[in-house]
């Protein structure tokens, strides 16, 4: 999830008929949240900037000619607004007092107000924006006799903060990039190149990228791409890898949904296929390195946050049920601060993240690699920060997710888990022939669940709507399964949820229980672990909850029962059939109050400010 002027978009192209492509890119880009976009482009050697406050459509509507412009090279965004309102001023490309440098900037710009204060002896500012100091500071430097690619990096190495920022100046058609700790990545074309912040946003384009790390800075014209670093005051050339992403233009459409969060709950079922079919080529390198620490006696310890970190709850209760080795799990955010101080090069860091860009996350790995500890990373996206930081790389390749509610993402991170922990197991004499038996019919089996729960969960969703908050309890390996059911209720629906082990309710939380409140008791097939949650419900029912039980069979009482797959699977699959029916009644419930469950408020798609 994004915070602040980190949800914008940035796109650029340079070639052929430019303006249309930048416009139809930042379409893609909607998903993050904006409030504003706007676009430079260079008509024979001339800059022209269109922008206005508001939506993309909005911006067409008032300069309808923006779709017919062509252009040789182009720059947009689509801003949300943090520092200054959103009006038509604010909105970016910012350019600088001369009208011939335009920037467009995601980030924040910890150092502006000091630098704004420095030149504002000498430049007009026309904006509330820290963006505006780039621009004005490239301007500075021109003036000083710097060339443009000098100047720009003087520029930018004056900034402190995160940032991605790409610039274009008048009259030349190559477009200069940089990067700090905010994605951006280069699309390589034919007769053409690119750059955005999401390679989502260049599908219809180009399947070829190349991806700006942290101090890198790059020029791209149409015929050419060249990324280079600083080290000292050394500008150094660095060589960059081309790499392919095997997703399709028609990933990032809804096709016939409503809604891409309902169109990604309904591909996970092919998630699945394609995860047990495809991506076994990473199980050799994956399970190398786990059955290395484990023959080492290290520690594995899985770091994640939000979403992935409940997949790596998960995880840690398949390592210990399957391979019988414990592991820990920490919240990426806090392991840094707490948990840094044991760690050594026998030990095995298992990072999970769907974007592979979230800052705390990547904090956390470079702090962890520091001590000596062994990378191993679970992540969706190809080339991105983390993957190029670890030492393994799992990708579970679900696609692109654009809600930003995670859904097949963490079916996938959990369904890696499966595989990979179980093909481990079968190599060293593990007990895991229950597990191996059922894992080829997974994919029947979540297309069971989605078709069983879909309407359930719709009408359900109902009188859901109209609570204000709601309880999720599991024990076991569906604890995790509470919490991101839970968390998928909140963050798109607004209605408070929580999620809690089941038998802590008694230690406070049955407190909050009083007559027609909404509890959701996820099952168990494991016969001790039913007996008590057993008790859990006699207890919430004697107080007047309303229980809504997921489970395979007729096992526990309850008000509403919501049943999935087939009864008596094993415990290891529970958290991906138990979760189907969470994300449909978060769905439902958020579309019923009339929210928009792809873009929920305050939230975006992946956290890269820590």
């Amino acid at each position: 999830m994004w915070r602040g002027s980190e949800m914008c978009g940035i796109v650029g192209v340079a070639g052929r008929d430019a303006a249309k492509k930048v416009i139809d890119s930042l379409k893609i880009l909607e998903y993050r949240g904006y409030d504003s976009a706007g676009i430079a482009v260079m008509l024979n050697g001339r800059m022209e900037v269109r922008k206005a406050a508001g939506t993309i459509e909005n911006l067409i509507s008032r300069y309808p000619e923006v779709l017919e412009m062509g252009g040789e090279l182009g720059i947009g965004h689509t801003r949300w607004a943090t520092h200054g309102r959103v009006s038509d001023s604010n909105a970016h490309p910012i350019l600088d007092c001369s009208g011939r440098i335009a920037v467009v900037h995601n980030g924040t710009i910890d150092n502006y107000m000091e630098i704004r204060e420095k030149l504002s002896i000498k430049h007009e500012f026309r904006t509330e924006t820290d963006t505006e100091v780039i621009a004005h500071l490239i301007e500075e430097m021109l003036s000083s006799g710097m060339g443009r690619l000098e100047a720009f990096i003087s520029a930018v190495s004056e900034l402190r903060g995160e940032y991605a920022v790409a610039c274009m100046f008048e009259g030349v058609n190559e477009l200069y990039l940089a990067r700090n700790k905010i994605p951006l990545v280069i699309g390589v074309g034919e007769g053409e190149n690119y750059c955005a912040s999401d390679v989502i946003a260049l599908l219809g384009l180009t399947n070829k990228f190349i991806y700006v790390d942290d101090g890198e800075f790059a020029r791209v014209s149409s015929r050419s791409v060249d990324v280079w670093r600083l080290e000292g005051e050394k500008l150094v050339p660095v060589e960059k890898r081309i790499n392919l992403v095997d997703w399709s233009p028609s990933m990032a459409s809804k096709g016939k949904y409503e809604h891409f969060m309902l169109k990604e709950i309904f591909e996970q079922e092919d998630v699945v296929r394609r995860i047990l079919a495809e991506s076994r080529r990473y199980i050799e390198g994956t399970i190398s390195m786990l059955n290395d620490t484990m023959r080492r006696g290290g520690r594995i310890l899985f770091l994640a946050a939000g979403t992935s970190y409940h997949a790596s709850m998960v995880g840690k209760y398949l390592l210990n049920s399957l391979l019988e080795y414990p592991s820990e799990v920490s919240i990426a955010s806090e392991f840094t601060r707490w948990n840094l101080g044991s760690l050594d090069g026998d030990d095995l860091v298992i990072a999970v993240s769907q974007s592979g860009e979230t800052a705390d996350v990547l904090m956390a790995v470079k702090s962890a690699r520091k001590k000596g500890a062994r990378i191993l990373s679970f992540v969706n996206v190809p080339g991105s920060t983390l993957s190029r930081e670890s030492d393994g790389v799992f990708f579970f390749s679900a696609g692109p997710e654009i809600g930003v509610a995670a859904t097949k993402t963490y079916v996938a991170e959990l369904v890696s888990f499966l595989m990979t922990f179980t093909e481990l197991g079968k190599r060293i004499g593990a007990r895991v022939d229950h597990v191996t038996e059922v894992l080829p019919r997974l994919p029947s089996l979540v297309a069971s669940c989605l078709e069983s729960s879909n309407r359930i969960a719709r009408d359900l969703s109902e009188a859901i709507k109209r609570e204000n908050s709601i309880f999720f309890m599991g024990r076991g390996i569906n604890y995790p399964t509470a919490l991101e059911g839970a968390l998928k209720m909140k963050e798109i629906s607004y209605i408070h949820a929580e999620g809690f082990p089941a038998g802590e309710y008694k230690h406070g939380p049955l407190a909050l229980i009083s007559e027609g409140t909404y509890s959701i008791v996820i099952g168990s097939n494991d016969p001790e672990i039913r007996d008590l949650l057993l008790s859990n419900v006699n207890e919430l029912r004697a107080r007047g909850s309303r229980v809504i039980s997921v489970e395979t069979g007729d096992h526990l009482p309850s008000d509403i029962r919501i049943k999935v797959a087939e009864d008596g699977i094993p415990e290891e699959f529970l958290p991906v059939v138990f979760v189907i029916p969470l994300q449909l009644l978060a769905y439902y419930t958020a579309v019923a109050l009339g929210r928009n469950p792809d873009k929920p408020r305050n939230l975006a798609k992946s956290v890269t400010v820590k």
